[in-house]
């Protein structure tokens, strides 16, 4: 009896371990997290083609999962056995780090940061119709203000501090749900002023093969909008194609792609723009396995590098990511202490 009893807890011990190790399979598989920053249908969708990529690629079975809020995400992270990464926002990843941190005591790891057209920060837009009579950031005080979801980075914590900061008080607020749909809420005159993010504008092709990009300090529509309507040059801007053409790279782009609002650059504009964010990314929960790990960083790299990879990646309506750059955690730091978040000890 007692040898029939060691066998079975052997047994059982054995499949434990072996069950264990068989994350990444088919009755196991990682979980690839995503939050509903844009277009939540074109977020899913596209995640779940990227899980299969990645499945493709690394032979590890990878599943995308759409979470329907910042919270559950930061849940996802805090509660996983090390067998969840994710796409997640940049306050989305600082909050799911700090609570995975104070669940398990261990730290999520940060391998890769997105880059935009160049850049791996980015910067909160402060939108307004044309129309409005709103031109400074002074002037937004007693407007009512459009933001996506409390969670949000560059939709509402930032620009939550910078109006507080200043003692502005808004008129009344209006929770839209995503960054598109803040844009939507604008243009149909629901809401004064909107805060959504804010990549530059992207120069022509003929000045981006000598190396000129836009820099902090730049007019804020560089190329796509000219503040001064009497000059006739500036009633083109926006209007050119070809190799002289500049590109909208802001919460603007994706409905100029679509089609859905051709004229939204004429009736939409950027008063102000945020300090600098570091890009979203990449991370890790705790535990994860080291070397599937890095077969995944290695796979994202060489996907979004390819044609079909970036599509995908660079859509607008998903998270307009054109290129993935090695980075650490620590990339944060400086962020963290603007934030009042604690800088961890490593």
């Amino acid at each position: 009896m007692r040898r029939f009893l060691v066998l079975t807890l052997i047994a059982v011990m054995a499949f434990s371990v072996i069950s264990f190790a068989q994350a990444g399979t088919k009755s196991n598989p990682y979980r690839l997290i995503l939050v509903p920053s844009t277009d939540v249908a074109v977020v899913a969708s596209t995640g779940d083609a990227i899980a299969e990529a990645l499945t493709r690629i690394t032979g590890l079975e990878i599943q995308a999962f759409m979470t329907p809020d910042i919270p559950a995400a930061i849940s996802e992270y805090s509660s996983a056995e090390g067998d969840v990464f994710g796409f997640l926002s940049t306050a989305a990843y600082l909050d799911a780090f700090v609570e995975t941190l104070a669940v398990t005591g261990k730290q999520c790891d940060f391998p890769l940061i997105s880059v935009r057209n160049g850049y791996i920060g980015y910067w909160t837009g402060y939108y307004v119709r044309r129309d409005s009579g709103i031109n400074t950031f002074a002037d937004l005080d007693g407007k009512v203000w459009g933001y996506p979801y409390p969670g949000s980075t560059s939709g509402y914590k930032v620009p939550a501090a910078e109006l507080a900061n200043a003692g502005i008080t808004v008129g009344g607020t209006v929770e839209t749900g995503s960054h598109n749909a803040s844009l939507v809420a604008l243009y149909n005159g629901d809401v004064d002023f909107i805060t959504a993010f804010f990549s530059p504008p992207q120069a022509p092709i003929v000045l981006r093969q000598m190396g000129f990009q836009w820099e902090p300090g730049d007019d804020l529509e560089l190329g796509i909008w000219n503040s001064t309507p009497a000059d006739t040059w500036g009633e083109t801007v926006g209007r050119i194609t070809g190799d002289l053409a500049w590109y909208v790279k802001d919460v603007r782009e994706a409905f100029l792609l679509d089609g859905t609002y051709p004229d939204v650059v004429e009736k939409i504009g950027i008063i102000s723009l945020s300090s600098v964010i570091p890009n979203d990314g990449v991370s890790f929960v705790p535990d994860f396995p080291a070397a599937d790990k890095a077969t995944i960083v290695a796979a994202i790299k060489s996907f979004i590098a390819t044609p079909a990879g970036n599509a995908l990646f660079s859509n607008p309506s998903f998270y307009a990511w054109d290129n993935v750059q090695d980075t650490t955690d620590a990339i944060y730091d400086v962020y963290r202490q603007a934030k009042g978040y604690a800088v961890p000890e490593r």
